[in-house]
């Protein structure tokens, strides 16, 4: 079978920069026939941090999309640039009347920014899990782990100053074996670990606190918007702010631009995530067909 693509660069404006996802749009007659073993072999062919299957609709006036989303070793729940990505394309490219992203963690709400970008409604179950790890760049700290869905897992580093960041390459989990969730709390042992490396980098002039971000899993990512919003969350919930930047992938020559926004309910010691909402921009680069 045959199935169109394009690719996007998200979370910037310049091509060439951001991170790349590749949207293949699957028409509603082949969804059947296709298998998880062809999307794994094609997301293996791409080699992008994650690709999206876009199911198209029977019905063109629906207002819902179903996608999958793949890495090139496994499906996962919930992705934040490759969902960003197919919002931009449905809505900012396309021109479609989408208001619903249908993904494996749940719908997730999208409309466009008066920025010309997008804000997706973040499907979350943020978790804290017992277990923290250490990290060389700074023996002597605690690093906890956070899932933002059940399958997406982060470690968080907090580091000094950039020059520290400039260090980070590796992923710290056990054994660096992104794919291997058994340290997580029981009930969660889904998915994947990553490391998120983080410095404070000011305000900006939207009151929005700013870091810098690296993230490594199988390999550094360059911009992550799953592992931006479970940070996110994780400083909301410390009473570290609730607007946030995420300036990702500087060091790698693709920088991205993460605008994260969580609400918190409850009161000192009780506070919970209430709501995350992810925003970026995306621009075309390629597009083509691909047998499957």
């Amino acid at each position: 079978m045959k199935l169109n693509f394009e690719t996007f660069d998200v979370f910037t404006t310049t091509p060439y920069t951001g991170n790349p996802v590749a949207i293949i749009s699957v028409p509603p007659q082949l969804k059947s026939s296709l298998t998880q073993t062809q999307k794994l072999a094609i997301g293996k062919e791409f080699n992008l941090s994650e690709i999206v299957f876009l199911h198209l609709p029977t019905d063109p006036a629906s207002t819902e999309r179903t996608i999958d989303i793949f890495t090139s070793y496994a499906e996962v729940p919930f992705a934040g640039h490759p969902t960003v990505g197919t919002a931009n394309y449905l809505l900012n490219f396309l021109k479609e009347d989408v208001k619903t992203i249908i993904t494996k963690a749940g719908p997730i709400p999208i409309a466009k920014t008066p920025e010309g970008g997008v804000k997706v409604d973040v499907p979350f179950n943020f978790h804290i899990h017992s277990i923290n790890f250490k990290s060389k760049l700074v023996p002597e700290q605690i690093n906890p782990t956070v899932s933002i869905v059940n399958g997406m897992s982060f470690i968080f580093v907090r580091l000094p100053d950039l020059q520290a960041l400039a260090k980070a390459a590796v992923n710290i989990t056990k054994n660096a074996d992104t794919y291997d969730s058994s340290p997580l709390d029981a009930g969660w042992q889904n998915g994947l670990i990553g490391t998120m490396y983080f410095v404070a980098d000011g305000v900006d002039e939207n009151g929005r606190k700013k870091f810098r971000t690296r993230m490594f899993a199988s390999r550094e990512d360059p911009g992550t918007g799953s592992a931006s919003s479970a940070l996110g969350c994780w400083l909301a919930v410390s009473g570290e702010g609730e607007k946030f930047v995420f300036e990702q992938g500087v060091e790698m020559g693709r920088r991205n631009e993460i605008l994260v926004e969580v609400q918190i309910e409850g009161g000192e010691g009780k506070k919970s995530v209430k709501e995350v909402r992810l925003s970026g921009r995306a621009v075309k680069v390629m597009e083509g067909s691909l047998e499957a």
